[in-house]
């Protein structure tokens, strides 16, 4: 049996199911109170079945989208979908090598998450600033001597609101030995020659800027004293057991153990090519972390609890820097973009694009929906899919028939593609191609 054919009869045996589940979902009455009888509990019963079932649906069309995408070449990676601390679907798509097709992915394949990044270094240092290490609201100088600039706080720094300049422009131009890895530390003596102005009073307006992110692993590692790979193992991935999840060590490129995938971009010249990492690459905070969609599934359940993050931290964290209304419906809190639809309704995510990695993870966090996307091409582009996606499980003609209110279904995801190509900086052009694997 094709698997088309397999799946058109999956789907009418669950539709069946769900009819006949709906059958028995009768509640009884005695006057004015519900009666506890074998009817009521067999109605709760059938209750657990549909929505069994419903989830059910959801990943199988989930599956049948991904499957037609990698089939048509538009897809090749990690892709898991949760509701309510419940995986509905995870997949692993293609291969580690895309040219050679070696090295199937599987779950334990870890991706270089680019700004997705971010999310986690924010919570490394709201975690230093619940534990009263940091002040957010205090400029950046008084943990940092030789930050260039005395108004700019941290909180500018976790919102994009500081007004510094791009250290990879900068860089590019600047950096003298190609050959040597630039530092987080490095970036301070590069914005005292050659950045010496602010591009707007901090706090005034929103830019994305990698800088920004840069500065705050570096003052997680001043004020913990611990290098950042090592607080962050420490405070967050071990504790929450995301085994699979390590920042990338320029000294250290193939950690042994590591299944590191490779990313690539295309060129209509020669196909596929890989993507190597780069002087850039050793900068660290803005990008630069290596994780699976479980391991960020396991993060993203994190987020929930308030022995890791207080509802406080967590608040602050998901508020926007400026409010949102119908004509400025996005905007930045710490660590994670903010998106509201028409109705009020907001949702908070991140998305990442650097150097043949393209990534996304949406934190539904009012309707306790995660969806997760890792991807090691950038010449595909995600959002059509992850709309898609939210339309399957966001439908509302297989809505559970007791609930008065359906969840709203998730806005568009906006990819931002002039902030992100900051990202990635490094064109096709510059690239070196031939046969390299």
């Amino acid at each position: 049996m094709s698997k088309k054919h397999f799946s058109t009869a999956l789907w009418l045996l669950l539709t069946s199911v769900v009819f006949f589940a709906l059958l028995s979902w009768v509640p009884v009455h005695s006057g004015q109170r519900t009666a506890y009888s074998s009817e009521t509990y067999e109605a709760d019963s059938s209750r657990i079945r549909f929505q069994h079932t419903l989830d059910s649906l959801k990943a199988v069309q989930i599956d049948d989208l991904l499957n037609q995408a990698y089939r048509k070449g538009t897809f090749n990676g990690q892709v898991l979908y949760a509701e309510n601390g419940q995986i509905l679907y995870r997949q692993c798509f293609g291969f580690s090598n895309i040219r050679s097709r070696k090295d199937s992915l599987c779950n334990q394949s870890a991706f270089q998450l680019a700004s997705l990044s971010k999310p986690f270094t924010a919570v490394a240092v709201m975690k230093l600033y619940q534990n009263g290490k940091i002040d957010i609201y205090k400029p950046v100088k008084e943990y940092l001597p030789d930050f260039p600039f005395e108004e700019v706080t941290v909180v500018n720094l976790l919102q994009h609101r500081s007004g510094l300049k791009n250290y990879i422009y900068i860089a590019e131009k600047y950096w003298p030995d190609k050959k040597k890895a630039l530092q987080n530390k490095d970036i301070s003596p590069l914005l005292a020659r050659y950045g010496k102005t602010l591009d707007f009073k901090p706090g005034s307006r929103f830019r994305y800027c990698n800088t920004n992110y840069a500065y705050l692993a570096l003052l997680v590692e001043t004020i913990s004293g611990q290098p950042f790979a090592r607080y962050f193992n420490d405070s967050i991935a071990r504790p929450l057991g995301m085994e699979n999840t390590f920042l990338y060590d320029h000294t250290n490129p193939q950690p042994e153990g590591r299944k590191m995938v490779t990313g690539f971009s295309y060129s209509r010249r020669t196909g596929f090519y890989k993507r190597y990492p780069d002087y850039l690459d050793g900068v660290v905070g803005d990008k630069g972390l290596f994780s699976t969609a479980e391991d960020i599934f396991r993060f993203d359940q994190a987020l929930y609890d308030t022995s890791f993050l207080a509802d406080s931290i967590r608040k602050l964290m998901f508020t926007p820097a400026e409010p949102l209304d119908s004509k400025h419906d996005n905007d930045y809190g710490m660590g994670f973009r903010i998106r509201q639809d028409t109705g009020g309704y907001q949702t908070v995510f991140h998305n990442g694009w650097w150097k043949g990695f393209r990534t996304y993870f949406i934190h539904d966090y009012l309707s306790q929906r995660t969806l997760i996307w890792l991807n090691n091409r950038s010449d595909v582009t995600i959002n059509p899919y992850i709309e898609k996606i939210f339309d399957i499980v966001g439908s509302s003609y297989l809505a559970e028939p007791s609930l008065a209110e359906n969840q709203p279904v998730e806005e568009n995801m906006e990819e931002n593609p002039e902030e992100e190509r900051e990202e990635s900086k490094m064109t096709d052009e510059k690239e070196t191609y031939g046969s390299q694997e």
